[in-house]
């Protein structure tokens, strides 16, 4: 009989799993297990901090900076993913399909709902920030969904752009400051830096003659 109700709740426990990676919504599967830290600009001791997820259970913040190629991804599907095999609830985006998604509920009066929504996850995930410019709209949207989850929920965000210059992309500059406050009050600052790794491990085409 033990043996049968173990079973039966690691079926469970496996089908819970499959289904909130379903909803998480990540594009690829990175594992923290494959994420390569001798080689990587982020230090040990803060990859196993962020490793433990600890900071999640604090309802911190994580925003990583740097350039392409540096791990920045990788690193963040890989949180999420030990994030909901540590039972949590997660959901990726890039920050144009968070901002296309709000938008949509602004169009048919639900971003209220919407929001709350994903308030619903312990993680919400942004990458790519900053990769298109906002509009005024869309910034305040940004900034609904920032303070709706300030001490809250966790958001971990990764840019290309240091936040001195998020003014570029953040056309109004007093709803930016208040965004990156909210974002960094309690948060575990990443720079990373060096080469891409897919430009160091790319595969170039046989050439023809």
């Amino acid at each position: 009989m033990r043996t049968l109700v173990e079973t039966e709740i690691a079926a469970r426990d496996a089908s819970n799993i499959r289904n909130r990676l379903k909803a998480a919504a990540f594009p690829v599967a990175k594992t923290l297990e494959s994420f390569d830290v001798a080689t990587s600009s982020i230090k040990p001791k803060v990859f196993d901090y962020l490793s433990s997820l600890e900071w999640i259970r604090a309802q911190h913040n994580l925003a990583i900076i740097g350039p392409a190629g540096t791990g920045k991804s990788h690193t963040l599907i890989g949180l999420g993913i030990a994030a909901v095999h540590a039972g949590h609830k997660v959901r990726y985006f890039t920050a144009a399909d968070l901002v296309e998604t709000l938008y949509r509920g602004l169009a048919d009066n639900t971003v209220g709902k919407t929001i709350e929504g994903l308030l619903r996850q312990d993680l919400i995930i942004v990458d790519e920030v900053g990769f298109a410019p906002l509009d005024d709209t869309g910034t305040q949207l940004l900034f609904r969904l920032v303070a709706g989850a300030y001490e809250r929920r966790s958001l971990a965000i990764a840019s290309h752009w240091p936040f001195e210059d998020w003014g570029r992309f953040l056309p109004e500059h007093t709803t930016a400051a208040s965004i990156l406050d909210r974002l960094l009050h309690h948060a575990t600052i990443v720079v990373t830096d060096g080469d891409s790794y897919r430009m160091k491990h790319r595969t170039e085409a046989p050439t023809t003659t």
